[in-house]
């Protein structure tokens, strides 16, 4: 309680200094100058007092506010009416002149109102401009902190960019390579100003530079996320393989800031595919030759003793009809013996045959764009080993098919591989175009096309011929094993020339 009667006191003391003794004192300081110097100057000029006491009037309103300029009001009306209104040194006012110190009386509260007022707008003014000079430093001062944090992370970033065995770049929002790490740049043995821009694209092999860049396009029109598998340039090693992944970097808005790039070294790892490959199409090839050899053998072994009968029957025969007189019994017995052997003989060739006669097709509901989707990994490694870009022409809502997944896959990539490989020796685009489309009534096509040069029509009549090729390596067995294939699932297949290249068709129903 004793506190709170303190604090009350001193409220109030403080209310007294403020509304009552300080206007007071600064009111009677102007008006007593004003009077001292009217009594200095009323014999050099008429009626000094006027301006001189409108001055203390205006000066104790401007510096105490409007109390202080009222009190100056006040004192001045007083000391006017006493010492310069006549009759002098008396309160009493001449009739006639009670008009003039009515308007003196009026013009000092305009005078106070007016310049009360304008100490206010300024006091105001002066306050809002300190505010507004605060917040301004204020505000300078958090953008030099956030210009200072942002330049730090920056310099920590590029320092952990440097430090990582890994090349990385930055881009812009519009693509426009702006930053190479230190491993990029002593890999590719080029500087930084080389590598910004356009220069960028030139540490990729030109077969790679168009997958790249369509990849890198299509990114950013996506805004999405990309990556691809390209050889880049060495500065002393040729060429090496990289994975190379592209992050946008978006700001809080959600739009783009910036794009950050990243290449994996998958040289070894490619190269161990690569052996992969090879080896597998070794063994590939040394089955197929195996398996000749075993057809042979099972041959020479099945049909020796058959061929060695028929041979010892037939001279029996001769033998018998040469005799004097001819035993046409036992030469008629001979020929039977033949007869028998011979068909023996047809046996053994239909079961050797049948070692190459495919079962019945395990079938199932599939479609043509499923099939290509699965075999593309595999077709696009090949495509790039033989610089061979694939474009796809896919029918949506294609028909299914009753076929065997499997069978169907390995017919696309022995034709694909072929379309390929009719494509080697020319100097231009190597384009593989894989289409889907339906046939109508008669199910699915499924079309497989080159740019090579094409066959002539004696060479398209041929090419399902067993063992027949145009290859210096080939086996001619290959698009037999396709026509075999579509001919088990009861299809069609057939070679067009276009202009240029092959088109390959395969059309394959539903099971009814």
């Amino acid at each position: 309680m004793i506190a709170y009667m303190n604090r009350m006191a001193y409220r109030i003391s403080c209310g007294i200094s403020k509304y009552l003794w300080k206007p007071i004192l600064i009111a009677g300081f102007f008006v007593l100058v004003a009077l001292l110097w009217t009594f200095l100057l009323q014999h050099v000029i008429a009626y000094p007092f006027v301006f001189l006491f409108f001055g203390a009037i205006m000066g104790s309103a401007w510096f105490g506010g409007i109390l202080a300029g009222i009190w100056s009001i006040v004192f001045s009306s007083i000391l006017v009416t006493f010492f310069f209104i006549p009759p002098l040194y008396s309160f009493t006012i001449d009739r006639e002149l009670r008009s003039y110190d009515a308007a003196f009386i009026l013009c000092a509260i305009a005078i106070t109102a007016i310049s009360a007022a304008r100490r206010r707008i300024e006091t105001t003014a002066r306050a809002a401009r300190d505010e507004l000079e605060e917040r301004v430093r204020a505000r300078t001062a958090e953008l030099e902190q956030t210009n200072r944090e942002i330049l730090e992370r920056e310099r920590q970033l590029r320092l952990l960019t440097e430090a990582i065995p890994q090349q990385i770049w930055r881009a812009n929002a519009d693509g426009v390579i702006e930053y190479c790490n230190r491993d990029l740049l002593e890999f590719t043995g080029l500087s930084r100003g080389d590598l910004r821009g356009e220069g960028f694209f030139r540490i990729f092999h030109p077969l790679d530079e168009p997958l790249f860049r369509q990849s890198w396009n299509d990114a950013r029109l996506a805004s999405s996320r990309f990556e691809v598998q390209v050889r880049v340039r060495s500065a002393a090693r040729g060429h090496r393989w990289f994975l190379v992944r592209g992050i946008p970097q978006r700001t809080a808005s959600g739009e783009i800031d910036c794009w950050y790039g990243v290449h994996i070294d998958i040289e070894e790892q490619y190269q161990a595919e690569e052996a992969l490959r090879a080896a597998q199409d070794d063994s590939a090839r040394w089955a197929r030759t195996l398996s000749m050899a075993e057809m042979a053998a099972s041959i020479a072994h099945e049909i020796k003793q058959p061929l060695t009968a028929l041979v010892a029957q037939a001279q029996a025969c001769k033998r018998w009809l040469r005799a004097q007189p001819a035993n046409t019994e036992k030469a008629t017995n001979a020929a039977e013996n033949l007869v028998r052997e011979s068909m023996r003989a047809s046996a053994v060739i239909d079961h050797v045959r049948s070692l190459f006669s495919e079962k019945e097709p395990l079938r199932e509901a599939t479609n043509f764009n499923r099939i290509i989707r699965e075999a593309l990994p595999l077709l696009r490694d090949e495509a790039v080993r033989r610089g061979v870009s694939i474009h796809l022409e896919l029918e949506e809502n294609l028909p299914p098919i009753e076929a065997d997944a499997v069978q169907i896959r390995q017919l696309l990539i022995n034709l694909a591989i072929n379309g390929m490989d009719a494509m080697m020796e020319i100097n231009g685009e190597r384009m593989l175009t894989l289409r889907t489309e339906s046939a109508g009534a008669a199910g699915a096509m499924l079309t497989v096309g080159d740019a090579g040069s094409g066959m002539s029509e004696e060479i398209r009549a041929k090419i399902f011929e067993p063992f027949f090729t145009t290859k210096s390596h080939g086996t001619g067995i290959g698009l037999s094993i396709c026509r075999s294939i579509v001919e088990a699932h009861d299809g069609h297949i057939w070679a067009e020339n276009l202009t240029p290249g092959t088109a390959f068709h395969v059309v394959l129903g539903s099971k009814a």
